[in-house]
């Protein structure tokens, strides 16, 4: 038996596209931070948006990618990942970037704090979150070169990308535990490369020269991984303790950028839809219904996360021209699309939000995500609670998190407003449980507000509410299991009111659809009731074999609040 608030639909109409009528669902995940859930006919099927707003990235928010087992060759859920950053943040985010299916690595440029990790790719659109928090869409072009002893050297032509033929790539410790397994291959081990940044000479020094790949890449190094002739001309010119400069430029240089993913094609730019695309993907990338990811920002600088289910009866999918035509009717001025199919996943604090196609989470090689660094009162663990004694959220659990140590102040006010629990003072990083007081919880709207400073000065509220509702209780079938002949059966239900209330009990079948309404009146007594159920539905006909649901649902003095319990129905006759 469960107990829940009631959430009300909201119905919108666009009049954008032949799209029909929507129905969503929003919550709020975080500060700031919402999460909808939209259903949509496209294209004349049905569709499951799921759609995550945030804050334009700045101050408590981050927007950054984030790398499969904290390298480019892993693959991790984004769940795990998120499991990964709960010590440094509040995490919500979206599969990323396109990936080798062998090796695992990116296909486009990977920039983490101003770091470039991975190289772009020309062909395709780069995301640049930029210092100001404005998302930028660039087709980028990566050239390097490298130095050793006098100024010989050559030209770099990857950064973490393994060789197709003749060169040399630049492996840092992002890339894995060593280089790959090249039979002439000549690596070069690094000591002392600063962070690679791109646009300035980076300094480091020549500590050995090893032959044939599998290379330990040292922590604060790299290696240089060289083939063919540049290998040649690698070999002659590096010996231990020489001196070796590198430098990585990007096309256009990307000023101001801190932050950067691949993905693509780019949706939309200035406000308008850019279809077709001139970018490097096939056709059956790109017009097929599946499942897709995509991020976008509004011209107020919220951004937008958004992953689109598919492949499966309850949403079919959608193309990419109709994901722009989606994220345009968002609001995004700018969009791109990820990686889709069944790497699509969206998720929020580890807790998966939509339903990936494989039916199970992929692990993936990358993500973006939006990284909330405040204070942060996760979901009460019930939204109703009824200390009337029938076992069902007797009481409450509550508890905060903070990330960084902070100057907080807690606040647990009840009806009317009354401070029943006032804390405050320093605390460290971490999260901690709220005790309700054991007394009496009076009934109506309670409110747990938390307010934190940190050691950078920035402050942060969050606040959850839930109400005490005694108004319904007690909910009893006197079967678990009915049996049901030619003329139906006997089912008791029975249950309890302790306030005037509007009733509605209803029986559902295992997809939620109502098979018979057994009661439907405003304002009826407290007290007891007792109803019976004879097995048929509205019409009057008995039910089919299968799982139902008698469901009572209250609407009292305090608001709305329903109760449920699941029979099982089988037919003899």
């Amino acid at each position: 038996m469960r107990r829940k608030v009631l959430l009300l639909a909201v119905l919108a109409v666009v009049a954008l596209a032949p799209q029909a009528s929507a129905e969503a669902l929003t919550q709020e995940l975080m500060p700031g931070v919402t999460y909808t859930r939209e259903t949509r006919t496209v294209g004349g099927k049905r569709v499951v948006l799921h759609v995550v707003e945030a804050p334009q990235p700045g101050g408590l928010y981050r927007l950054v990618p984030v790398l499969g087992g904290g390298t480019l060759t892993g693959r991790e859920t984004l769940t795990s990942m998120q499991q990964r950053l709960a010590a440094e943040a509040t995490v919500v985010g979206v599969n990323g970037d396109y990936y080798n299916v062998d090796l695992g690595f990116p296909s486009g440029i990977v920039m983490r704090d101003g770091a470039l990790h991975g190289r772009p790719n020309p062909s395709r659109a780069s995301l640049g979150i930029g210092l100001d928090g404005i998302l930028r869409l660039d087709r980028i072009e990566f050239s390097g070169s490298w130095a050793i002893g006098t100024g010989e050297g050559g030209v770099l032509a990857h950064v973490n990308r393994p060789l197709a033929g003749a060169g040399t790539v630049l492996f840092t410790p992002v890339w894995g535990a060593e280089t790959p397994r090249r039979r002439n291959a000549v690596d070069v081990v690094l000591a002392g490369l600063p962070a690679t940044a791109p646009g300035v000479d980076l300094a480091a020094q020549v500590v050995e020269v090893r032959r044939g790949g599998r290379t330990p890449i040292p922590a604060g190094g790299a290696v240089l991984q060289a083939l063919g002739a540049p290998g040649r001309d690698l070999q002659a010119l590096a010996q231990p303790g020489s001196p070796v400069v590198v430098r990585l430029t990007l096309e256009p240089s990307w000023d101001g950028i801190a932050d950067a993913i691949g993905g693509g094609p780019a949706l939309i730019r200035d406000g308008r839809v850019v279809f077709p695309t001139e970018e490097q993907f096939s056709s059956a990338q790109l017009r097929p219904r599946h499942p897709r990811t995509a991020v976008g920002q509004l011209a107020n600088g919220r951004v937008v996360l958004v992953a689109v289910d598919g492949r499966s009866s309850t949403s079919a999918g959608i193309g990419l021209k109709a994901l722009a035509f989606e994220l345009l009717r968002l609001g995004a001025v700018t969009a791109m699309a990820f990686d889709g199919g069944g790497g699509t996943t969206m998720a929020f604090d580890a807790r998966l939000l939509n339903r990936p196609s494989d039916g199970s989470e992929r692990a993936v090689s990358n993500a973006l995500m939006l990284l909330y660094e405040g204070a942060y009162v996760p979901a009460p663990a019930h939204a109703v609670v009824s200390p009337n004694g029938d076992g069902v959220a007797e009481t409450q659990s509550l508890s905060f998190k903070l990330v960084q140590p902070s100057q907080v102040t807690v606040r647990l006010l009840g009806p009317g407003g009354d401070p029943v629990v006032r804390e405050q003072g320093p605390r460290e990083a971490g999260s901690y449980p709220l005790d309700l007081p054991p007394a009496e919880l009076r009934e109506g709207r309670w409110r747990l507000v938390v307010t934190a400073v940190d050691e950078l000065g920035r402050k942060s509220t969050s606040e959850r509410a839930f109400r005490v509702d005694n108004t319904l209780g007690f909910l009893e079938l006197s079967k678990e299991r009915v049996k049901l002949g030619r003329r139906g059966g006997r089912l008791g239900i029975s249950f309890s009111t302790a306030h005037r209330a509007r009733l509605v009990v209803t029986v559902e079948d295992r997809l939620g659809r109502v098979v018979r309404t057994l009661l439907s009146r405003r304002r009826q007594a407290k007290g007891p009731y007792e109803l019976l159920w004879n097995g048929r539905n509205d019409r009057g006909r008995v039910v089919g074999n299968g799982a139902y649901t008698v469901r009572v649902l209250a609407r009292g003095p305090f608001g709305p609040v329903e109760l449920t319990r699941p029979v099982a129905v089988r037919r003899t006759g």
